[in-house]
């Protein structure tokens, strides 16, 4: 049984494309505040119950991906296998979770229900563990050699609806429920040049990555004024790329364009700014003196969470207009997409164009210290979606998506 410790164990970085992967399965870091705000994105789209729904069986699919491999390449028992899932659960930044049986299941200091909480600084009518509830499912049913859908896990008590702990219970479903089958290496990965000054500068992120604390909880300490801590977690790409691919099929087509042109504002927005003013801003924004500088630094750091690979061919900034060509190599959920033998192309791209627009040109938060940035930042999105003009199109040959872009500023 492999030990997991951190988020770094069973690690593997590959500097020429830009993915992170356990055993070969993509993995990506976010901080919290972007997964509360992408599960409330869903919920909103698809209302409350068919959301959850959507985001539990997302993360079953992905973690049960991830776990058939693990179990398979290390030979483990279905004891073993639970063991192992409770430690690989802390090492990721998710909170701690005991498994006694399947009526005694406790999650303590869960990142979901905590980050819920402290964002809206209230309490929820219902569980909000629903990635974790996917994990579970996915932990059990691979442990058990058991098909995926076959376990239903139901939250009986959540930290987010005032309850002391998060407990879950299993239940058997007598029919399965069916998950696709989606094989991304079908989606050949781009080899970027500069493969080498990237690694250099991952060795020196990876080790500012700390391990989780005794609650599970991996914080970063940020010296921007709206967010002196920042948790980060760090799950399977596939989760967020089935979640996006089912809303679409789910949900009227300007309802998701819309949300989720707005859940990648906010995972660019909240990520970057956060992680901007931390020891892993501090190694990637070095020597940016200008702001252009800053532009093309601050969508790099995807470069080294998992996303794939950035690069400004093209960047004019004039004062009240800002025009730029981005490209964005091998993306998880492009390559999701194309494994589904459907069209690579994700709103994604536009969305972290926007963001870094509006954090390095408009509110220059690597200069400010003014409370309530990321709030004025969310209530001018709308202003910015409607203003901004935007074209998409793929290179299968490089497994590149580029958008060129205008974007009004003031």
């Amino acid at each position: 049984m492999p030990e997991v410790k951190t988020s770094l164990d069973l690690l593997n970085y590959d500097p020429h494309t830009g993915i992170l992967s356990v055993e070969g399965v993509p993995v990506t870091y976010h901080c919290n505040v972007f997964n509360h705000f992408f599960a409330e994105g869903i919920k909103l789209a698809l209302g409350i119950e068919r959301g959850r729904e959507l985001i539990y069986r997302s993360s079953e699919f992905a973690h049960y991906r991830l776990f058939s491999t693990l179990k398979h390449r290390y030979n483990m028992s279905p004891e073993e296998m639970v063991t192992f899932g409770e430690r690989y659960f802390k090492s990721r930044g998710l909170g701690v979770l005991n498994i006694k049986n399947k009526d005694n299941i406790t999650l303590i200091a869960s990142t979901h229900a905590n980050t819920y909480i402290r964002i809206l600084r209230s309490f929820s009518d219902i569980p909000v563990c629903d990635v974790e509830r996917g994990f579970v499912a996915a932990l059990l049913e691979v442990a058990l050699d058991t098909p995926p859908g076959s376990l239903e896990i139901e939250e009986r008590g959540c930290l987010a609806a005032h309850d002391p702990v998060c407990r879950m219970g299993v239940k058997v479903l007598h029919k399965p429920v069916e998950l696709p089958g989606v094989d991304c290496e079908r989606a050949p990965l781009y080899r970027v040049p500069g493969a080498e000054e990237r690694m250099k500068l991952m060795e020196k992120i990876m080790k500012r990555i700390p391990a989780p604390d005794e609650t599970g909880i991996i914080s970063l300490d940020s010296a921007f004024s709206d967010i002196r801590k920042v948790w980060i977690t760090q799950l399977p790409s596939e989760y967020y790329a089935y979640a996006k691919t089912r809303l679409q099929d789910m949900a009227d087509e300007n309802v998701v364009k819309y949300t989720l042109t707005l859940a990648g504002f906010n995972c660019v927005f909240m990520t970057y700014v956060s992680v901007a003013k931390t020891p892993i801003g501090d190694i990637v924004f070095k020597g940016a003196t200008n702001l252009d500088e800053r532009a093309r630094r601050f969508l790099s750091i995807g470069n080294y969470l998992g996303f794939g690979i950035f690069e400004v061919p093209y960047l004019r900034y004039n004062g009240s207009t800002c025009e730029c060509t981005v490209n964005l190599y091998n993306f998880y959920e492009n390559n999701f997409l194309r494994a589904l033998g459907r069209e690579p192309l994700s709103y994604f791209l536009p969305s972290a164009v926007l963001a870094m627009v509006s954090a390095v040109y408009i509110y220059r938060f690597h200069e400010s210290q003014r409370h309530g940035i990321l709030m004025d930042a969310f209530r001018m999105f709308d202003d910015l979606y409607d203003r901004s003009e935007f074209s998409l199109s793929f290179d299968i040959r490089k497994n590149m998506q580029t958008v060129e872009m205008k974007v009004p500023i003031g």
